[in-house]
């Protein structure tokens, strides 16, 4: 019987690079040729999926970690922040300094400052923040992204929101805002001296994407196998039957998996997958 593949896009489709592996692009496919179903399962909204991952065969597609669920090409599922708990977050960041971004489904408004931020970090010092480095293309592509003060909060509504603290006090000083409605999850080392990462709303979370998408389908969550690699896959790795984590992934995810897969660039997806079974060969091209 088939299984249901629940893919995280950055650090685990893609490593370093940004770009997925050919490699990895042939076994998503073999598995789907072997009767499994594909899924994409990432935080970020849909305006954010751009590029390669566009190009893979899939069933469906999380995104907004669970605000939106996408089967065969239809939302069956989009939740958003209320206005007002938006207005107040937005507040919070900009009184305590805070880069941040409001995600929307078809649109993202960023407020200024973000670019000052990277142009005084080199490149290096990000290489192992998938999250900071997809934050930093999105501003080199300008993909779907507005300025901050475009943003209408009585018509535009927020799944989810980033956020850049140049210092730890000023995301401390906001935690104990957030963490009552919130899952606030951080992408940064403890040694950066800078803070990022994002809220997402307790209710609506990539776990919950998952469980919606198995009851569309009637399938069996005993068949849900699920790839991550940072804090935002927790309730992912959580939820489904097998989870499968980076090998140099946060301590707490490594600790809800049963398989583990090396770097993305060096193939590491194609590597696991073949251990789990899920394809036997790939031929090459």
């Amino acid at each position: 019987m088939g299984k249901y593949l629940f893919f995280d896009i950055d650090g685990t489709l893609t490593g370093r690079s940004r770009r997925i592996t050919e490699g990895t692009k042939r076994a998503v496919h073999r598995a789907k040729e072997n009767g499994h179903r594909i899924f994409v399962c990432t935080g970020r909204v849909p305006a954010s999926i751009v590029g390669d991952v566009t190009e893979l065969e899939i069933d469906g597609v999380i995104s907004g970690a669970g605000s939106f669920v996408d089967i065969g090409g239809r939302y069956i599922f989009e939740h958003y922040m209320d206005t007002r708990m938006t207005e107040q977050v937005m507040e919070l960041f900009q009184k305590n300094g805070l880069h941040f971004t409001v995600e929307c489904r078809d649109v993202i408004y960023q407020t200024p400052g973000a670019w000052k931020f990277f142009r005084e970090k080199r490149r290096e010092d990000m290489d192992h923040n998938p999250e900071l480095m997809r934050y930093r293309e999105q501003l080199e592509r300008k993909e779907r992204l507005r300025p901050i003060e475009f943003f209408d909060i009585a018509k535009d509504k927020a799944a989810k929101m980033c956020f850049i603290a140049e210092t730890k006090p000023q995301i401390e000083a906001c935690i104990p805002f957030l963490e009552k409605d919130f899952n606030i999850v951080f992408f940064s080392k403890e040694e950066n001296t800078y803070v990022n990462g994002e809220i997402i709303l307790k209710d609506c979370t990539k776990g919950d994407g998952i469980k919606k998408v198995m009851e569309y389908l009637q399938g069996d969550m005993d068949d849900t196998i699920g790839f991550g690699d940072s804090m935002n896959d927790y309730q992912m790795l959580e939820t489904v039957h097998t989870g499968v984590a980076f090998e140099n992934g946060p301590k707490e995810i490594k600790e809800l998996a049963q398989y583990y897969f090396k770097e993305p660039d060096e193939d590491g997806i194609c590597q696991v997958m073949k251990t789990l079974g899920l394809i036997d060969h790939i031929e090459e091209k």
